[in-house]
């Protein structure tokens, strides 16, 4: 009976991953056959449905803001960076499947980066380079024109779940030749990273989210737990460090902004070096997400857990 059970809520979780990603796919191409100049009013439209039907995302955003800003923000400032940040995720859909039907020119000429001098200065000490960066604007778009661009740049990607979904996301990104390296096998992960921070790669890590097995540090005066893997492999490997981090302009660009190669302690005890140099990452993260609260889609987690614990 056991077995039986198994099998049939295997087979339903299929169907039920089947059924989402028919629903997905239908979106997909009225998104990607509508015209750019239609994204913001669809986004503030199904932004602003999303924000009174969403009760429990919009729960947990305002909690977060409540966190971070306490009584320092009024709450119908709190309320508008949540609107703007169900808003910002439609629009951010809508300009990622534009990037599989726009030119190289246009998709770079759309973005305007500052300290790009920054980067060719890390590469130029051919050793790798570690960068570091949040799920901020619209980061899998920024992902792309730094590809476009020319720079050997590859990010960490956790596939969505369902089968389907996964493999749909590997061939989207695959057809505009933008490399990810994907934590749903940890193991071919870390190998693959390594692989390409030897190959003098530019290896990226978001590190703005929870992770148990991380470091506490301080983040909007707050202890939160943070991930240690940028730290980790420029530590192993010698690799300078760079900041990485974008976001949306007025006039509908996207600003990307290149800082570093940041001091980095290196002393005789690497935890403490790891525990530094992780919490001077997250001072970089919160200085971006104070300029642009709205286009952080990280409120939308658990980055404030009422207990620390970390993982076993």
């Amino acid at each position: 009976m056991g077995k039986r059970r198994k099998k049939r809520r295997k087979s339903e979780r299929s169907f039920l991953h089947l059924l989402i990603f028919m629903f997905f796919m239908l979106i997909f191409y009225a998104v990607k056959l509508m015209p750019a100049a239609a994204y913001p009013f669809i986004s503030r439209l199904l932004g602003l449905l999303a924000f009174h039907t969403m009760r429990s995302s919009k729960r947990l955003v305002m909690r977060n803001l409540d966190i971070a800003y306490g009584e320092s923000m009024g709450r119908s400032e709190k309320t508008l960076i949540c609107k703007n940040l169900f808003a910002s995720i439609v629009l951010n859909f809508c300009e990622t499947v534009q990037i599989v039907k726009i030119s190289t020119e246009k998709l770079v000429g759309m973005s305007v980066i500052e300290g790009e001098e920054n980067l060719y200065a890390a590469m130029k000490q051919a050793r790798g380079v570690v960068g570091i960066s949040s799920h901020m604007g619209n980061f899998p778009r920024f992902q792309a024109v730094l590809v476009k661009k020319g720079f050997p740049v590859n990010f960490f990607s956790r596939p969505p779940s369902g089968v389907y979904l996964a493999r749909f996301f590997r061939k989207l990104f695959g057809s505009v030749s933008i490399p990810l390296i994907y934590l749903n096998d940890k193991g071919k992960a870390i190998k693959e990273a390594q692989e390409w921070i030897s190959g003098k790669g530019i290896l990226c890590f978001y590190v703005d989210q929870h992770s148990g097995n991380g470091v506490e540090v301080d983040f909007f005066n707050r202890k939160v737990f943070s991930p240690v893997g940028a730290a980790t492999f420029a530590r192993k490997y010698d690799c300078p460090v760079i900041g990485l981090f974008t976001y949306r302009l007025a006039d509908g660009r996207h600003k990307i902004i290149i800082e570093g190669p940041y001091p980095a302690q290196r002393t005789d005890n690497p935890s403490e070096d790891i525990r530094i140099n992780t919490a001077f990452f997250m001072t970089r993260v919160e200085h971006y997400v104070r300029e642009c609260p709205g286009q952080w889609y990280s409120w939308m987690h658990k980055r404030f857990p009422s207990k620390l614990k970390r993982k076993k």
